[in-house]
């Protein structure tokens, strides 16, 4: 499927917010820049009192450029043709676009008095922005967008009392690596936490590292993925510690195919929820697409994707048959 056009209101809604910090960053500097001192207040600390100096012109270069590469990333993202990837891309972009362009231009303005001080407001300010700036053209992109592709694939040529079962494994050693160090982050911030707490207090220690160790089993889990097609449907079940992740009756489902799957359609790797449906993403490539009766999907990025969807399609078959 190709994407959907997009109108005026949705383009100025994609490229008009970095736009836009680009030019007040620019205005701001005309403005003030003059009047600014070559020595002013560049850092603040918790109670708003200024605990460093120099000179006020590194970060609004640093700035701008941000705000440059932002408002260019915008540009480009009008003529993709995978706007969900880009919609994330921006997202961070505008976020930082406009969170540093947001922080100059306060610092700019607090510098203009004798006593500068950078009250905890405009911290939220800045923040704001950040976000008001991200928000409209993630929204413009994500809507914009076409729905995720799939191939539909000839089901398998066999007798409709014939068993079919399709089985493939797939996962990630950077899942794997990731989740042993956070695994082990935990046990030791735990320990440091008791070793350092003079009272010996387990329950700071535990509450220290017993996010990073169910962060880390958590990935763990995700790491190495077994996915199974047969009379019972469609599921997906950890290898290493049997958890199961999906599981879809046969009857619930509507028919199957395949898709080449970016990271970035689904917000990003592991096991991704959205209003489409579940997907195990850990690469780019193809992946076996279930779609079910109510609407929904459920997407396993794995070589095999198009033997599976035809194991699959068997079973549909055999199914309306019956």
């Amino acid at each position: 499927m190709t994407t959907r056009t997009m109108g005026t209101g949705a383009r100025l809604a994609v490229v008009g917010p970095s736009a836009a910090v680009a030019v007040a960053l620019v205005v701001t500097a005309l403005m003030l820049g003059p009047a600014l001192p070559a020595r002013v207040a560049t850092h603040f600390g918790a109670d708003g009192v200024a605990d460093a100096w120099g000179s006020p012109w590194p970060f609004f270069w640093g700035s701008l450029v941000v705000a440059l590469v932002a408002a260019g990333l915008a540009v480009v993202a009008l003529g993709r043709s995978d706007r969900r990837t880009w919609a994330i891309l921006l997202l961070v972009a505008n976020l930082l676009s406009g969170s540093v362009a947001t922080a100059w231009i306060a610092e700019a303005i607090v510098n203009g008095v004798d006593d500068p001080t950078f009250p905890v407001w405009w911290a939220v300010l800045t923040l704001a922005v950040g976000v008001a700036v991200a928000v409209p053209p993630t929204i413009a992109l994500v809507r914009t967008a076409a729905p995720v592709p799939a191939h539909d694939v000839p089901p398998l040529d066999v007798p409709t009392d014939a068993r079919v079962a399709w089985r493939a494994r797939v996962g990630s050693a950077w899942f794997a690596g990731l989740g042993v160090v956070l695994v082990v982050g935990g046990v030791v911030a735990a320990w440091a936490t008791a070793s350092a707490s003079a009272s010996a207090d387990i329950g700071a220690a535990a509450v220290s590292g017993g996010l990073l160790v169910l962060a880390g089993i958590a990935v763990v889990v995700l790491a190495r993925v077994e996915c199974t097609v047969d009379r019972r449907g469609l599921r997906l079940t950890s290898t290493w510690t049997r958890i199961p992740l999906v599981r879809v009756p046969l009857d619930r489902i509507e028919s199957c195919g395949w898709e080449q799957v970016s990271p970035g359609q689904w917000g990003g790797w592991g096991y991704r929820i959205s209003g489409r449906g579940v997907a195990y993403v850990v690469r780019s490539g193809p992946g076996l697409v279930v779609r079910l009766r109510g609407g929904g999907a459920r997407v396993v990025t794995v070589a095999d994707a198009e033997r599976g969807a035809a194991a699959l399609g068997a079973l549909l078959a055999a199914r309306g048959h019956a």
